[in-house]
């Protein structure tokens, strides 16, 4: 069975799921449904969700997935947290 070229070009699995799976178009939308979401809840004070901030949560979740905390500040605290969660987010989640 031959791969399609698109697929031997990629190299690591971020590059594949950015490629294939999380492009740029479908975290816009999620972006996009997430601000509509935040403003019909929350009228006065809605949030404004970017492409960045979707691929921070997306990448959060990815990586408690591979070893689930008891909770989620854990992933924040320096025994247990990974480095990547803690650099994008605070501890006051």
């Amino acid at each position: 069975m031959k791969l399609p070229e698109q697929i031997l070009k990629v190299c690591t699995p971020h590059q594949f799921f950015k490629h294939f799976f999380f492009t740029e178009e479908l975290l816009a939308k999620i972006a996009e449904e997430t601000n509509l979401y935040s403003s019909q809840i929350y009228p006065n004070k809605p949030i404004n969700c970017t492409v960045y901030d979707t691929q921070n949560f997306l990448g959060i979740c990815i990586i408690g997935s591979l070893t689930p905390p008891s909770n989620v500040p854990d992933l924040c605290i320096d025994m247990l947290g990974r480095e990547l969660v803690k650099e994008t987010v605070s501890k006051n989640v």
